[in-house]
């Protein structure tokens, strides 16, 4: 499997400007994972000092509260990190990843990845930059939370999720929704539900269609805050 990781690492866009031999040896350590839909790559407070690099498929981190209740974080994609909190502050993990389709990943040790970063300076930097971009995406999502009533809650996210032609992947159903929206299932099934009656949104057997982006796009407008609140 080196041979085969470091190609595969090469691709990473944090490793782009990191020699092969060094690759090579982080290769050597590393475990590959394949994992299918709905499987927890990562549970939120367990220790673990490991970091991860999705290399196919699609996860999501999602945060749980003392409760029970949960709510979806952010999405990772391929080439891209997750598990680095807890590798740079060795303290339990902040949250479960759950894959959303099959895929791979490769799980690195922290002393092999930190090893790396001491001969190749410019891989903190990259790191900082993931870090920047997960705190960006949590400001944003908190103040979604705090401003958006959960109508315009659903519209962003179907809006974020829909791909050019307005269709929703086979994954996205009620349950994500709600949790990506910070609601009770009930409330988005509620809301969903009337938009179905009302033709702006169709059930399909491969997943929800957009039929009037427009009419979500409406909602998300400043001067239409006031309307749905």
């Amino acid at each position: 499997m080196t041979s085969d990781a470091v190609v595969t690492l090469q691709n990473v866009p944090i490793f782009n400007n990191v020699p092969p031999q060094f690759l090579r040896h982080l290769a050597q350590f590393a475990i590959y994972r394949k994992f299918r839909a709905g499987d927890m790559l990562c549970s939120q407070g367990e220790l673990s000092s490991s970091i991860f690099i999705l290399l196919k498929g699609l996860a999501v981190a999602v945060g749980v509260d003392d409760e029970g209740r949960e709510v979806i974080l952010n999405f990772i994609n391929p080439g891209e990190l997750f598990g680095e909190i807890a590798m740079i502050d060795g303290r339990p993990r902040s949250a479960d990843v759950v894959a959303l389709t099959d895929g791979e990943a490769l799980l690195v040790r922290r002393s092999d990845f930190v090893a790396l970063m001491e001969r190749m300076p410019n891989l903190v930097w990259q790191l900082l930059i993931t870090l920047a971009k997960r705190m960006r995406e949590t400001d944003d999502l908190v103040l979604r939370m705090a401003w958006l009533n959960a109508q315009q809650r659903l519209a962003w996210a179907l809006l974020e999720s829909a791909d050019k032609d307005y269709r929703l992947p086979s994954w996205f159903n009620i349950s994500f929704l709600a949790r990506r929206c910070g609601l009770v299932r009930e409330t988005a099934s509620r809301i969903i539900s009337q938009w179905q009656k009302e033709g702006i949104l169709e059930r399909t057997k491969t997943g929800f269609l957009i039929l009037k982006p427009k009419k979500l796009q409406a909602m998300l407008k400043p001067k239409a805050y006031d309307e749905f609140i």
